[in-house]
């Protein structure tokens, strides 16, 4: 394991001791078509799932991860297929479970800290400026294109999101 890896565990297990989860930003590059961002301890802390989002500024995520992470905290529980409105500024978010074949793509520091590739993990999407999903018709093609339907298996999946091939961030 490098410095890094261990300075980043470390870290991670610092946030999860004090705060009782840890939140990941990733910067997109010429592979990935947006950033996300992703808890690592919510489980660990509350048995509740961990929570991706994608598509949106990094701090912005990373705050409504947060969030979410507080709303689980408060006894509002993120459930898959639900439509939660108290999560991005009265906005409505949509839930999702995300498929264990995604998970070596966007989580690598929550696999190192759970020591698993067996995680739960819930994707919050965020909707258009008319409200609607990556999955709704005439949505915004930004928002469909930054927002991987990670539900979907990667092998079924179509798109940029599913030509992924890299180390984990």
């Amino acid at each position: 394991m490098s410095d890094a890896q261990q300075e980043r565990d470390s870290r991670i297990a610092a946030d999860v001791t004090e705060y009782g989860w840890h939140v990941v930003g990733v910067g997109g590059n010429d592979e990935t078509p947006a950033d996300w961002a992703y808890s690592i301890g919510l489980g660990h802390t509350l048995g509740s799932p961990e929570i991706c989002l994608f598509g949106l500024r990094i701090e912005t995520m990373m705050t409504i991860v947060n969030v979410a992470g507080q709303a689980v905290r408060d006894g509002n529980p993120m459930e898959p297929a639900q439509l939660r409105d108290d999560i991005l500024n009265d906005y409505p978010v949509a839930i999702r479970p995300v498929h264990p074949s995604w998970f070596q793509d966007f989580f690598g520091a929550g696999i190192d800290f759970y020591r698993t590739r067996e995680l739960a993990v819930l994707q919050l999407f965020w909707p258009d400026a008319e409200g609607r999903f990556p999955w709704d018709d005439q949505v915004h093609e930004y928002c469909r294109s930054s927002q991987p339907l990670l539900w979907i298996p990667k092998e079924q999946a179509e798109g940029p999101w599913a030509e992924l091939d890299r180390p984990n961030p």
